[in-house]
This record gives C-alpha cells, sequence and structure tokens, in this order.
C-alpha cells in the first residue's frame, strides 16, 4: 500500500490518482516522509505485514455475520491504515501524520475485549482454529497481527514511536482472539436454538417434527421392560425415562437399587435427546473445547454422554428414552436395548 500524502480537507494517507508509478521496478519504495528504501527493509516489511492484516481482517469480516463484530472490524481496519501511515513516515511521524493513534483507541479494544470475555466459557486447553470458517479467519488475522507486532518491535529498535502503536498492535491480536472464540459461541448457540426450534414446535411444514401419538404408556412401559431385563443381565439397576416429541414426560422407573441421582441424570439424557434430536452419546465429542456445542457442557438442562437416544418413526421424532444407574457403556447398551424394542413395536411383532 502506498502511504503517500494527499492534501485535503480531510487526513488521506492514501494516493490512488495513478495505480502503478514504475518507482518500484527497481526494488525501491518510497516513504510517506518522501525518502526512497528499499523493499527489503524492515520498515517496509512491517507496513506491508499491517497491510497484510487488514486484508485478513477485511477476509474475515465478510464471513462474520454479527454485525457488532463487523463494525468493531471496521474501526480496527481504519486504525491499521493509521498504523501504517505511522510507520511509513518512520522518525518522521509527528510531522507527516496529523491523525494521531491515542490512549482512547486502545482503551476502545480494551473496553470490547473486556465485555465479550466475560461471555466466554474458561479454557482448559488450547484453542484449535478450523471448526468454524469465520473464527479460523479470525485466528489468522490475529496470527499475521502477531506477526506484525514482532517487525514493529524490531523496527523500533532503530526507529522510536510512540508507545500507543505497539499498545494499539498488542491489543488488537487480544481482541481478535475473544472474538473468534465469540463468533464460535454464537454459531453454536444459533445451532442450538434451530434445533430446538424444529424439536419443540407445533405445527408449520415440516411433518418430520410433529409429535405422534402412537407413543403411549403401554409402549413406554414395553420399552422400559426390555431394558430391566438387559439391566438384570449386567446385574445392575438403572433409571429409565421415556418423553414424548416435545420432551414431557411420559414415564419414569426406578429399579430397587438404582442411586437417587441417576432419577435425574436419566431425565435429562431423554430430554437432551428429544431437544436436539440426537444420541447423547453422539454429543460427547461436540461439547469439547473449541467444538461446536462446547458451551452447552455447563448448561444443567442437559447431559452430553451416552444413555439418552431418540425414537424416530419414519423419520418423525416421537419421543426418547434415557438411561442412567452405570458406567457409561452399560447405561447406552441398555438404551440400545431399549431402542431395539421400541422398533420391534413399530414393526408390530
Amino acid at each position: 500500500m502506498d502511504y503517500s500524502k494527499k492534501e485535503s480537507n480531510k487526513d488521506h494517507y492514501i494516493n490512488l490518482g495513478k495505480i502503478y508509478t514504475k518507482r518500484g521496478d527497481t526494488g525501491e519504495t518510497s516513504l510517506l516522509n518522501g525518502q526512497s528504501v528499499k523493499k527489503s527493509s524492515i520498515q517496509v516489511e512491517a507496513y506491508g505485514i499491517i497491510d497484510e492484516a487488514n486484508a485478513v481482517m477485511g477476509f474475515a469480516k465478510s464471513l462474520v455475520e454479527d454485525e457488532e463484530i463487523k463494525t468493531i472490524l471496521t474501526h480496527v481496519q481504519e486504525k491499521f491504515i493509521l498504523v501504517g501511515a505511522y510507520l511509513s513516515a518512520g522518525a518522521d511521524y509527528d510531522t507527516c501524520v496529523k491523525e494521531k493513534i491515542t490512549k482512547q483507541d486502545v482503551e476502545y479494544l480494551e473496553k470490547h475485549i473486556d465485555e465479550y470475555n466475560k461471555r466466554l466459557l474458561p479454557l482448559y486447553k488450547f484453542v484449535i482454529p478450523g471448526d468454524e470458517t469465520s473464527s479460523a479467519s479470525l485466528h489468522i488475522a490475529r496470527t499475521v497481527v502477531r506477526r506484525a507486532e514482532r517487525a514493529i518491535v524490531k523496527l523500533s529498535e532503530s526507529i522510536k514511536f510512540p508507545a500507543e502503536i505497539l499498545k494499539y498492535i498488542n491489543r488488537t491480536s487480544d481482541l481478535l482472539f475473544v472474538l473468534s472464540r465469540i463468533e464460535d459461541d454464537n454459531r453454536t448457540i444459533n445451532y442450538i436454538k434451530s434445533r430446538l426450534s424444529e424439536a419443540l414446535r407445533v405445527g408449520g411444514t415440516d411433518k418430520k417434527i410433529y409429535s405422534f401419538q402412537n407413543l403411549t404408556l403401554e409402549n413406554a412401559k414395553r420399552i422400559v421392560a426390555a431394558g430391566e431385563l438387559k439391566a438384570k443381565e449386567l446385574k445392575k439397576d438403572f433409571v429409565f425415562t421415556v418423553v414424548n416429541a416435545e420432551g414431557n414426560l411420559i414415564l419414569q422407573e426406578k429399579m430397587d437399587n438404582a442411586i437417587l441421582i441417576s432419577v435425574e441424570v436419566s431425565r435429562k439424557k431423554a430430554y437432551t435427546s428429544a431437544s436436539l434430536r440426537a444420541a447423547t452419546a453422539d454429543m460427547a465429542e461436540m461439547i469439547k473445547p473449541g467444538r461446536s456445542l462446547y458451551t452447552l457442557q455447563n448448561d444443567p438442562k442437559y447431559v452430553m454422554f451416552g444413555g439418552g437416544i431418540p425414537l424416530f418413526k419414519n423419520e418423525i421424532l416421537v419421543g426418547a428414552i434415557g438411561v442412567s444407574g452405570g458406567y457409561v457403556e452399560e447405561d447406552l447398551a441398555v438404551a440400545r436395548e431399549c431402542e431395539r424394542e421400541f422398533k420391534k413395536i413399530l414393526e408390530g411383532k
């Protein structure tokens, strides 16, 4: 990017009167203060990486859906043009650059970092980018900004810049990290909302989410009875919960020696399977840090380990079974037996 100065009523640092100037054909370029330097210089490298970071933030912005985040990114991009001007002006920044990076600019970033960080769950391991395209692009922007920071530190060994420049770059990388996690959470929340609305909606045109009346109390008793036979094979006592498509209780039975906490856990497993229309065992991977359902791990309404299975008839959700009382594998084995019995009911056996 050419940071040559243009005089007008506003402060501009880009002259687009002509796209090519041929000044760079010999490997040199002109700085904002008029000095000619090699393109291999650390000064050109520094503001070149700032330009690159600006472009990557623009790419990330095109993928983000949250309008507030888009606005913040645009604000930072505008400031990065100013940072590039600082770096291009070098020691003459005070006379060449009219607008300044101020303490208030740094505080603007810190304010948003603090506000967004309050919404996030604690991190227990390193984030591995890639589950969401928008958040991954923000991580790319973050690493480019970090590279710019290293170049500016190197440049600062020979040219002194206001402390706010380096602070602003440092806080930007922190902000991009927080925004990437927020973007992951936003996508997760939207996904969950859509799944819940599908599961709980009554009416509309999607017949696959209608409640189906054939899952009667008698059917629920038969399903549980099959599970109890499997439990006796395992020589353990379990709690069984059967709910309808809306997650409402049809039947709950506790075998004599099942532990009390299993009553609540089995109910939550059934509700989770009905709500998300998926087996709780399948959700276990999705609640790990960085995955799409991570934010559900601390939601008390849901249980994300084996023992909950949705029940479908012709792809229509009719209810769910939740089993608790043993190890995860045992809960799942008993729940699968209940599911097999349900399929026998559908087959008229």
